[in-house]
C-alpha cells in the first residue's frame, strides 16, 4: 500500500533530492573547469590541511615532509577531481546534509498526505 502512494507521487521528490545532491558532488569538477583559480586555491588549502594531518600524528621534521609529500602528489596533483569530490562529500555529511533530506521528504510527504486527506 506504502509503495503504490510513493510510486505515485513521492518518487519525484527522491530523484530531485538525489539529482541535487549529485550535482554538489560534481560540482568542485565544474568550478575547476570554468576558473583555474579555484583549483589552485583548492589545492594551496588541501596542502595545508594535509601537512597539518600528517603533523597531528605527532611526526616532525623530514618523515613528515616525506609523507605530507608522497599524499599532496596523489591526492592534490594526479587526483585533484577526485580529491574534491570526497571532500565536498564529507563537507555536506559533517553540516548534515542528509538530516535536511530525511526532514525535508518527511515534511513533503506530510503535505501530500494532508492534501490526501483534504480531498
Amino acid at each position: 500500500m506504502f509503495s503504490d502512494r510513493l510510486n505515485e507521487k513521492g518518487i519525484g521528490i527522491f530523484v530531485v533530492i538525489g539529482l541535487g545532491f549529485l550535482f554538489f558532488l560534481i560540482l568542485p569538477t565544474i568550478l575547476f573547469t570554468i576558473s583555474g583559480i579555484s583549483k589552485i586555491m583548492f589545492q594551496v588549502i588541501m596542502a595545508f590541511m594535509i601537512i597539518a594531518y600528517v603533523k597531528q600524528f605527532g611526526l616532525e621534521g623530514g618523515l613528515m615532509w616525506i609523507i605530507a609529500g608522497i599524499l599532496i602528489y596523489f591526492l592534490i596533483w594526479k587526483y585533484i577531481y577526485l580529491t574534491a569530490t570526497l571532500y565536498m562529500l564529507m563537507i555536506l555529511m559533517g553540516m548534515g546534509f542528509t538530516s535536511a533530506i530525511i526532514w525535508g521528504s518527511a515534511s513533503i510527504r506530510g503535505i501530500i498526505e494532508k492534501r490526501k486527506m483534504r480531498e
